[in-house]
């Protein structure tokens, strides 16, 4: 029997990009997250650049919707 596919995949997030994403499933504003966090608006920026290219989407909606489908956070 196969069960491979009950891990969710490892898409390499870092900790933090997780933590990110984590906010934004939770529907956090970027400067929301910045603030807590502790990092400037503009990282929070470059952290969900990453995240959409580790992702593989193009939009928020994507991107919290995998996140939730495939348990990343």
């Amino acid at each position: 029997q196969h069960i491979r596919h009950e891990a969710p995949p490892d898409y390499q997030l870092t900790p933090r990009e997780k933590e990110v994403l984590a906010c934004i499933v939770n529907g956090l504003a970027y400067k929301m997250i910045a603030d807590q966090l502790h990092i400037s608006y503009e990282t929070v920026r470059s952290h969900v650049k990453k995240i959409y290219e580790k992702l593989h989407v193009a939009s928020l909606t994507e991107a919290v919707a995998k996140a939730i489908n495939q348990k990343i956070v």
